[in-house]
């Protein structure tokens, strides 16, 4: 019966598609690539078994997307597959549809040897047979199947709105013919990724239905996106009116100095506190007919926290103001003209016309966010496209600190103070922060000067977002820093922005300062702080710009108070860590120690590179090379300490060329081009076992080596492309571990259809620091003396600070 009822499906789905194919002859779709969408729901409660893309794809078959919603345990809920079937694929899926209502399991054979084969139908189930046994309907794609947003944002105007349509790339210039033909509307330039092709386009449901059809080339379709940056408008108080004569004290930096540049709404570069260091030759829009100078207001107050930091401070302090960095603008979206980019369009914009107008060092600052695209962690067009300009050529890689967004509010709707008891559990991280190669950045404060703050010293910046409703396959934000406080309503129920904790700033308007704050200022001063680190490191690649602001970071007393208060309440120390690492990244910041080695704290960065995979036989990719470090620890002086507890920090920070439909097959591991772990000689190891243990691990993918001490371990801390991890123990435990390993992950460069790829070498940047108590030697004199007077100089090699 229920082979008759799928029988009856591809029947259907066989005769629409003959009709179908009609219109693709005539759209001169060639006829190898004529066929059809096809959606393909499994039973309630079921996981749908579409195999690996591998077994999933032929010639005339291929696995476009799949969404995961069907819960086994309680029987609910479905799985749905989106597959492109040529007309010889519906024949084929009819034949194996005969093998599979006739297949009778064999008595003397165990279940487990019938996975999948292709051997005697009598005896051994063919292929098709675990989609036939899970799959509940097969019938011809509708718009609503292609829809991978939540689906209450599905667009339910009658009219024209613009959609998000991704597409397959050998496909592209029939899509294109076939939206011309519709007189569709495509809004900015497509973005291209490995297998695929973005394009914003403006359509009704119905014509959107048509294009579908006729092109047999969408893969999913997705709300269009918008930037979204919203910022205070309060008045200052009168003590912040004599910061303008602070003008007179600055010292602009060298003109060889990096630029912070802000994809924003523009600057105004005529202020008095931004002259010297923005000409307007530095100040364009991605759209000609866009003001340059800031007609909204936004990214002149994001310069200011760029340039500065909060002006209120350095207003209380005498003497000049030496400056380390310099700015550029980009306008990338403009709030009150009409006009509108696709967000991925105009930030590819945006890189490619500073890039061209200039070679010059820069850190890109993205303090707006985007509203219309998920907020649950899976990778976006935009997110993707920032990972892409991120990893460039993976030589020329890019750095960009992006806003992890604020919690929505308005006049008439404040910030509900209920929601702060969760931290906003349920308002997720915005788009594009998720992209794996930026340095995503959340708000805390530590200002609370008013009557009623809301938010405690340390803590999270009231309206700043969290990933706590994330599925925990990665850690966001990265790092947090000032956003401001909140003062609580005499109600008790809402709060406000309180002026004297926010942050003080240039304006749009000139010689006027006025107050900023949330996740925008927060990044924009994560950007301030990477263009100061490239400034004294010029040599530095922006991965280790990165991870040195990572490695730097601490949490606050606050922040350790809420872990230590999940422990109490019962979780597990591990899980309380990670719901810690999804509020707070890995906490604030120190500026001291992203800059400088100290007495008792002493950091090493290595930079560097291998290859992780290599052709195998018959069209296979396997792993290849690890790379090991013998770091100079200062022996003697751990031995003084004995049993003192000392902490040991490890970051490796790289970049990877994304892979976005992979997310959409719900095959994020291979979202990445490749990936990579570092893992530490454990106590009383020699270097020998330490390496032959590292490579039985990456043929089994685990570790049965204790390895006590870390405050996330091997299993949860090779998440994202920052791996940050902390080891606490006695000194003595540490004498003699000096070996670092760093090994290669799979990503899709070691996939059998990327092999041309497996030759590409990968950089990475793996830094390493010991903070111990005051002690009367140095360490950084003891390592010093341990390392090669040729690396002791600020070169990609081994570079100490």
């Amino acid at each position: 019966m229920h082979a008759g009822r799928l029988r009856g499906d591809l029947k259907t789905v066989s005769d629409e598609a003959r009709d179908l194919r009609a219109g693709q002859t005539l759209l001169g779709v060639p006829k190898a690539k004529r066929g059809v969408t096809v959606t393909v729901h499994s039973r309630v409660g079921e996981e749908l078994v579409v195999g690996d893309t591998l077994r999933a794809n032929s010639r005339g078959r291929q696995l476009l997307n799949v969404r995961r919603q069907a819960d086994v345990r309680s029987r609910r809920g479905q799985d749905r597959a989106i597959f492109y079937l040529s007309a010889n694929a519906i024949a084929s899926l009819g034949r194996s549809l005969d093998y599979y209502e006739d297949w009778e399991q064999p008595d003397d054979l165990e279940d487990a040897l019938f996975e999948e084969q292709e051997s005697d139908p009598a005896s051994r189930r063919k292929r098709n047979f675990w989609l036939f046994e899970s799959a509940a309907s097969f019938r011809v794609a509708k718009v609503e199947d292609l829809w991978t947003d939540p689906l209450e944002l599905f667009p339910r105007e009658k009219g024209a709105v613009e959609w998000e349509i991704w597409v397959r790339s050998p496909m592209r210039e029939i899509f294109e013919e076939g939206a011309a033909d519709l007189a569709l509307r495509i809004k900015g330039a497509a973005t291209e990724f490995v297998d695929i092709v973005v394009y914003n386009v403006v359509a009704t449901k119905a014509s959107l239905a048509k294009l579908i059809e006729r092109s047999a080339a969408v893969i999913e379709l997705r709300g269009a996106s918008n930037f979204i940056a919203e910022h205070l408008d309060l008045p200052p108080p009168s003590r912040l009116r004599r910061i303008g004569a602070m003008a007179s004290r600055v010292l602009p930096a060298p003109g060889a100095a990096p630029w912070v540049t802000l994809l924003d709404t523009g600057v105004n570069p005529r202020s008095a506190l931004l002259s010297h260091s923005l000409p307007t030759t530095r100040c364009h829009a991605v759209v000609g007919a866009w003001d340059p100078f800031d007609a909204d207001g936004h990214g002149s107050k994001m310069a200011g926290v760029a340039l500065y930091g909060d002006l209120s401070d350095l207003a209380a302090r005498d003497g000049p103001v030496t400056l380390e960095t310099a700015l550029e603008s980009i306008v990338v979206f403009n709030p009150p003209s009409a006009l509108r980019l696709p967000a991925r369009d105009a930030i590819a914009k945006a890189v490619a016309l500073a890039e061209g107008q200039a070679r010059h060092p820069r850190v890109y600052c993205l303090a707006a966010t985007i509203i219309g695209e998920a907020e649950d962690g899976r990778p976006t067009s935009s997110s993707g496209s920032l990972d892409g300009l991120a990893y460039n050529d993976g030589v020329d890689t890019r750095l960009f600190c992006v806003a992890v967004g604020n919690v929505a509010t308005t006049a008439a709707e404040p910030y509900q103070v209920s929601a702060y008891a969760t931290l906003n559990e349920e308002d997720g991280i915005q788009s594009p922060a998720q992209a794996l190669n930026v340095l995503s950045v959340g708000a805390s404060t530590i200002k609370c000067s008013g009557p009623t703050p809301l938010a405690d010293e340390g803590n999270l910046s009231p309206r700043s977002r969290t990933a706590q409703a994330w599925d925990g396959k990665r850690h966001k934000p990265d790092i947090v820093m000032e956003g401001g406080n909140h003062g609580v309503d005499p109600d008790g129920t809402t709060s406000r922005a309180h002026g004297p904790d926010m942050i003080a700033t240039t304006s749009n308007r000139l010689d006027q300062i006025t107050l900023t704050g949330d996740t925008s200022a927060a990044c924009a001063a994560a950007s301030r702080l990477a263009g100061r680190v490239m400034a004294r490191y010029p040599a530095l690649r922006a991965e280790t710009v990165r991870g040195l602001i990572v490695h730097s970071a601490d949490w606050t007393p606050a922040m350790k108070a809420r872990r230590a208060a999940l422990v109490r309440a019962g979780a597990p120390p591990l899980e309380a860590t990670l719901a810690t690492l999804d509020c707070f990244g890995w906490g604030v910041p120190n500026e001291e120690r992203a800059f400088w080695s100290a007495e008792n704290a002493a950091t090493l960065v290595a930079e560097d590179e291998l290859q992780p995979y290599e052709p195998g036989s018959s069209g296979s990719v396997k792993l290849r090379q690890m790379k090991s470090f013998r770091l100079p620890w200062p022996d003697a002086a751990l031995r003084s300490l004995g049993a003192t507890e000392i902490e040991l920090r490890c970051t490796l920070s790289y970049f990877v060329e994304p892979d976005l439909h992979s997310a959409g097959l719900e095959r994020r591991q291979f979202y990445p081009s490749h990936g990579l772990k570092f893992d530490m000689q454990r106590h009383m190891e020699s270097e020998a076992q330490a390496q032959r243990r590292v490579n039985r691990a990456i043929a089994s993918d685990a570790s049965s080596a204790d390895d006590s001490g870390w405050l996330l371990g091997w299993q949860r801390r090779n998440r994202g492309t920052i791996h940050h991890d902390v080891w606490r123990g006695p000194a003595y435990q540490l004498v003699g571990r000096r070996m670092i390993n760093v090994t290669p992950m799979r990503g899709w460069w070691a996939s059998g259809r990327h092999v041309g790829k497996a030759d590409d070498p990968v950089r990475f940047s793996l830094i390493a620091s010991i903070r111990t108590p005051s002690i009367r030697g140095d360490l950084m004199v003891e390592m010093r003396n341990a390392v090669p007077v040729g690396l002791l100089v600020d070169t990609p090699a081994v570079v100490t600070i």
